[in-house]
Parts: structure tokens; C-alpha cells; sequence
């Protein structure tokens, strides 16, 4: 799980970076075209993968869904790296290929939320005293 922890946190930190830069670019231009792409990339790319890496921390040893907890895993990386990067580009490019590269990505996210209230809902271990 410690692995799961790492990777989440240093691909939020990437999204938190990229965040950054576009509001920074924003504000110098004077121009917020980007917003909801810029917001999607904070909120998903950087606080979700940040939560659900702090999560993998924090609940390491508790964990008993290994099965579930690895799907979750790969379901956010695979979602929440692609979904904000695909809305933004349609920003760009309004066409069918680019609605695709967000919307799929966005299915898989919601995938990977439904596996995390599993886990937060059906492991046993993870609230346990012992």
C-alpha cells in the first residue's frame, strides 16, 4: 500500500505544478479560457490523488481488500491523470476525439469512486480496533 501512497502523492504534486502554471498564465493574460480545465486538474489531478494517496498511507497496515484497493489504485491513476488533461485539450480542440479523451477518463474516475466507498464501506479491517 505504501507504493500506492507514493505514487498518488507525487502525481498529485505533478497536477498541483501544472495547476499552478495555468493559473499563473491565466492571470498574466488576463484571459480564463481555461478555467474549468485548470479547476478539473486541481481538484482531481492534485486534492483527489492527494486524498486517496494520504488515504494508502494512513490505512496501510488495515487494509485487508487488496484486490479492491489495487483496482482503486489504477482506476484513479488511470482517470484522474487523463481526465483533466483531456478536458483540457478540448478546450483547444472542440471535436469528438477530444470529448472522448476526457469523458472516458472521466467514466473510470467515477470507477474508481465506487471503489474507494468499497473499501471505505465493506473492509472489515480498516476501522478495527485490533
Amino acid at each position: 500500500m505504501l507504493k500506492y501512497s507514493k505514487w498518488l502523492m507525487r502525481i498529485a504534486a505533478i497536477y498541483m505544478l501544472i495547476g499552478a502554471l495555468i493559473g499563473a498564465d491565466m492571470a498574466g493574460r488576463s484571459s480564463y479560457s481555461m478555467v474549468a480545465g485548470h479547476a478539473h486538474i486541481l481538484v482531481v489531478g492534485w486534492l483527489t490523488l492527494f486524498a486517496y494517496g494520504m488515504f494508502y498511507y494512513v490505512f496501510r497496515d488495515k487494509l485487508s481488500m487488496k484486490r479492491t484497493a489495487a483496482m482503486h489504485f489504477w482506476t484513479s491513476l488511470l482517470g484522474g491523470g487523463i481526465m483533466p488533461l483531456g478536458m483540457l485539450m478540448y478546450y483547444q480542440m472542440q471535436n469528438t476525439a477530444t470529448l472522448l479523451a476526457f469523458i472516458i477518463p472521466a467514466s473510470i474516475l467515477l470507477v474508481a469512486a465506487v471503489l474507494f466507498i468499497t473499501l471505505l464501506f465493506f473492509d472489515k479491517k480498516l476501522f478495527s480496533s485490533t
